[in-house]
This record gives structure tokens, C-alpha cells and sequence, in this order.
């Protein structure tokens, strides 16, 4: 019998839904690949998990307990940001060799046959895979599986009023042509530094994916530019169930099982404020109003889940700002539940409880988290603001993105219900 080959794997993860997300694809790509072929050793990488206020260890730390419940890895390895911030400050001032040589360090092996991340146009991405160039080059999405472009949150950048291409060019100044001149009759001094800076900013060059496998490739209208392949359904939903059962080891969501039997209302938070999409005050304001335009019967208790990235103390003063809009509002700051994603939660509270129980439940979204819900509990969360709160609230330059962005997901909800 031929022994299997060992082919080495770097999965690069920013968030506890990606985690699960890239286990999927890892899952889905062993299947094509067929049993007993090849023996895998795993690297898991983490870093850019963007979340303030010193709350990224943390995070770290539940990402790693999800990732060893999840399966067996050769190292899981967290780079903070200060070893991100010192990569980033060396690429103008050192060699590609010495950039990836120290990679190649801090994660513990200088080859990798595959290299897995969510997207390749962050900073942090862009580093990971240039510096394993010879792997095949795995995008597995954003969120529970689905592919985002650079330009999709992009804001809209106006120049008084008109777009770059509408200025007009104007006369210059007789100073400003000295100037020009005075400026072009240097460059042969500073020459050769633009080219050493030119030649270390090649090592982060741009760098196709080879493939990419997700659940919902296009579900928000964008076509992946890179051949694809499906993952399928009940590969996430194996992930998502036993990271439910092993994750629960405190027995932290068993607190929480009474929300099946009360009147409940779940409001899944975003970073709007800390992503400067918009002040902080006017944060909790926009989530004010839109509950209070929902009319949700007073008894009702509510449930508030952080999104990982959300500040803590924002959610502190969320939880009053709320207070008198339900009998009680329960806010899920335990770092165990706080990080981990809202599926599993809503698995380890609502196990053995009846299909109308959850159905029951109320459940109030800003992002993608609406998809996973519907895609894998038959619920049709509310997805919120509505474009007067947006443009009421939101900075001005990302009021037409975001008001894009709802429509795009209550049309990806109808093709979800539709496929059901």
C-alpha cells in the first residue's frame, strides 16, 4: 500500500465565524481530495481580529478553544498586533527574504503546500500570502461562506460634490510651475530610494487565489472572480453542533435555557461605531429607534449579543439605554459567549426545545449573521435600520453603502427561503 502524503496546511483565521467557515472548506477540499490519500498537518494562524480596547487576547483565546474543539492542529499560533504593527513597519525598509523569513518564524514552518484565508486585500492577508507564494492559494469567504470584493464597503468619496473625474483642470499659479520644476530637477537625487521602496512594497503585491470554496458564493450579488467550488450545507452544520457540545464545558448557556420559555427578544449587534461607520452616540441611538419603531410588547426580555468586535463598554451602555423598553435586558458579556459565535449559543440554549420555540424567538440583525440563521434554523430574522435611520445616523460617506448593503441581504434572505 502506498504510504499517504503529508501535505502541510496554513489556515489563516480573523474571527470565530471565519474559523468555521475555513473548516468547511478544509472539510469540503479533503472530501474531493479522497480518504486515506494524505495525512494533513495544520497551522493555524490568527491575527488582525481588530477588536478595541484591549479585548484581542481575549478574542484570541476563544478562537484557539473553538479551533483545538473543532480538530486536531499542529501549532495555533496567535500573532498580536504588535508583531503585525512591526512586519508592516519593516516592508519599506527590508528585504522580501528577511520579511518572510520572519513569518516563516512566528508561524513555525517555512513551507505550507496550502494556504487558506477569508479574502487577499488586507494588509495582514496580502503578507500571509506572499509569504507562502508556492501554496495553493484557498479563499474560503467571509461570515459562514460568502466572498466579498475590497470594494463592497468601500465608501463613497466625493470631491465637492463631484466625482474625480468631473474636476476640472485649472491654470496653475507661476510659483506652482517653479515648484514642479524645482521638484523634477531632483528626482535623479531620490531616484534610486523610490526603487528600493518600490521593490519591497513587490513582496505585498496583489496575489490571485487559485480556488475558492463557499456556501454562498454570490448570495450577495458579487460573482468570485477565482473558479469555485460549493460547500456543502451539512459540513458547516457538523461544525456548528459540536463546537455547541464542546464548548460548553461551564455550562454557561444551561443559564440561559429559560429564553425558550419567555417572550424573547435577541438583538445581534454590529461594530458600526468602532469601524467609524458612524459616532458612538449615534449608535445606541439608531438601535433605539429602530426597537422602538418595532414595537415589541414591554414584557418581553431582551437578549443583547456583542458582535466580537463590539467595545464592551459600549455594550454596558447600550444594555441602559435599552433598559426601559423591556421587562429585562440580558447582556452576554461572558467572554465565552460575547466572542463565540451566535449559532452556537442558540444551539446549547434551545437543545431539546420544541421547532416552535425557536420560531418563537424574535431575533434583531445588522450583518450576514441574518444568513446563517436562515440557512440553518429556518428563521427570518429583522434586519434593521431602514434607510431614513441610516441616513439619519450614519456617516455621510457610508449612507449609500449601508443602505445597499440591507437590500442586498433581505434579497439574499428571499433566495434562501426560495431554496428551502
Amino acid at each position: 500500500m502506498t504510504p499517504a502524503k503529508t501535505l502541510t496546511r496554513i489556515v489563516t483565521c480573523q474571527g470565530g465565524i471565519q474559523l468555521i467557515a475555513a473548516l468547511a472548506a478544509l472539510n469540503c477540499r479533503e472530501t474531493e481530495q479522497g480518504d486515506s490519500v494524505y495525512e494533513y498537518e495544520d497551522f493555524l494562524v490568527i491575527y488582525d481580529l481588530c477588536a478595541p480596547g484591549g479585548q484581542a487576547k481575549e478574542f484570541a483565546r476563544v478562537v484557539e478553544k473553538m479551533a483545538r474543539a473543532a480538530c486536531n492542529w499542529k501549532a495555533v499560533i496567535y500573532l498580536n498586533p504588535e508583531q503585525m504593527n512591526e512586519l508592516e513597519a519593516n516592508v519599506d525598509t527590508s528585504t522580501k527574504a528577511t520579511i518572510f523569513a520572519r513569518v516563516h518564524e512566528l508561524v513555525g514552518t517555512a513551507k505550507a503546500d496550502e494556504i487558506y484565508l477569508c479574502r487577499n486585500w488586507q494588509w495582514g492577508n496580502r503578507l500571509m500570502i506572499n509569504a507562502y507564494r508556492k501554496a495553493a492559494k484557498i479563499c474560503y469567504g467571509d461570515s459562514i461562506g460568502l466572498y466579498f470584493s475590497e470594494a463592497y464597503f468601500s465608501p463613497v468619496v466625493a470631491n465637492n460634490g463631484l466625482p474625480f473625474k468631473s474636476r476640472v483642470r485649472r491654470k496653475l499659479w507661476p510659483f506652482e510651475v517653479f515648484v514642479r520644476a524645482r521638484v523634477k530637477s531632483l528626482l535623479p537625487s531620490v531616484v534610486n530610494k523610490i526603487k528600493d521602496v518600490r521593490d519591497a512594497r513587490k513582496t505585498l503585491r496583489n496575489v490571485d487565489f487559485d480556488i475558492g470554496y463557499f456556501l454562498l458564493p454570490s448570495i450577495l450579488g458579487e460573482v468570485p472572480p477565482m473558479n469555485t467550488r460549493l460547500v456543502r450545507k451539512e459540513f458547516t452544520e457538523r461544525i456548528f453542533r459540536k463546537l455547541a457540545a464542546a464548548l460548553d464545558a461551564d455550562h454557561i448557556a444551561d443559564r440561559y435555557k429559560y429564553i425558550a420559555r419567555v417572550p424573547t427578544v435577541v438583538l445581534m449587534t454590529s461594530n458600526f461605531s468602532e469601524a467609524q461607520r458612524m459616532s458612538g452616540e449615534n449608535e445606541l441611538l439608531a438601535y433605539r429607534k429602530f426597537l422602538e419603531h418595532l414595537e415589541f410588547p414591554r414584557e418581553s426580555l431582551l437578549i443583547v449579543k456583542p458582535h466580537p468586535r463590539d467595545g464592551e463598554q459600549k455594550i454596558q451602555e447600550l444594555g441602559s439605554v435599552l433598559r426601559n423598553l423591556f421587562s429585562d435586558v440580558i447582556l452576554l458579556t461572558d467572554p465565552n459567549l460575547f466572542f463565540i459565535p451566535f449559532e452556537i449559543f442558540l444551539l446549547q440554549t434551545f437543545q431539546g426545545e420544541t421547532e416552535k420555540a425557536l420560531l418563537d424567538l424574535r431575533i434583531v440583525t445588522f450583518s450576514t449573521a441574518c444568513l446563517s440563521l436562515a440557512a440553518f434554523f429556518n428563521l427570518r430574522p429583522i434586519i434593521g435600520f431602514g434607510s431614513e435611520l441610516v441616513s439619519e445616523f450614519f456617516y455621510t460617506n457610508y449612507v449609500q453603502g449601508r443602505i445597499t448593503h440591507e437590500r442586498d441581504l433581505h434579497l439574499a434572505l428571499q433566495k434562501i427561503g426560495q431554496a428551502d
